[in-house]
């Protein structure tokens, strides 16, 4: 349909008017100049950048998540059932040593009181004086430990029950060779039932 209009020239009047009225519609004042507009969006995009960069480098760091709580169990007033032991020096009366088994386990703990209670190149070896019978070893002191624990063969309650003292004796290094105590007993002392 436009092909079948024959083409037809606007007069220079026309385009004056076109224009004034395109050239008057823009003239706003600086408020619609691209050229105040143009610098200003480069400076205030350039500044946001730089407070982002900002914001990254100095925020703090993320919070690491707090390691899991140790829990403490308190010491209550009283000592659980047990057999306990404080062994002396026969001819000083010094405490050397503290022995404590819980009734039912077969850990039984010694604490050496004094430090220097060990002998260089000898053992000392806890024994057990069942009444009417030969002791029974219960272990080696190990030189240096605060608090050592030693095996019983079972339960406190049969290994201690028919107990009534204990002793250690100074031992070639490594023990007795013969079961059997065979240098001088140095502390000794009751083992009560605490319960």
């Amino acid at each position: 349909m436009a092909a079948g209009v024959a083409p037809v020239k606007p007069r220079a009047q026309l385009w004056r008017s076109i224009a004034a009225r395109v050239g008057g519609a823009s003239s706003g004042g600086l408020w619609e100049s691209i050229a105040f507009w143009r610098p200003f969006a480069l400076f205030t995009g350039g500044t946001a950048a730089a407070l982002f960069m900002v914001v990254i480098f100095t925020a703090p760091p993320v919070p690491v998540p707090a390691a899991a709580p140790v829990v403490v169990r308190a010491a209550s007033n009283e000592m659980g059932a047990s057999y306990l032991a404080v062994l002396t020096d026969a001819k000083t009366q010094k405490a050397m040593l503290v022995v404590s088994a819980g009734r039912t386990s077969t850990d039984l703990w010694v604490k050496p009181i004094d430090p220097a209670m060990h002998v260089a190149d000898r053992s000392l070896e806890l024994w057990a004086l069942p009444p009417g019978a030969a002791p029974k070893s219960l272990g080696l002191i190990s030189a240096g430990d605060k608090l050592a624990a030693l095996q019983l063969p079972a339960a406190a309650d049969q290994s201690l029950a028919d107990v009534p003292m204990l002793a250690v004796s100074l031992e070639p290094k490594g023990g007795s060779p013969t079961g059997a105590p065979t240098g001088p007993v140095l502390y000794t002392g009751a083992c009560i039932r605490y319960w």
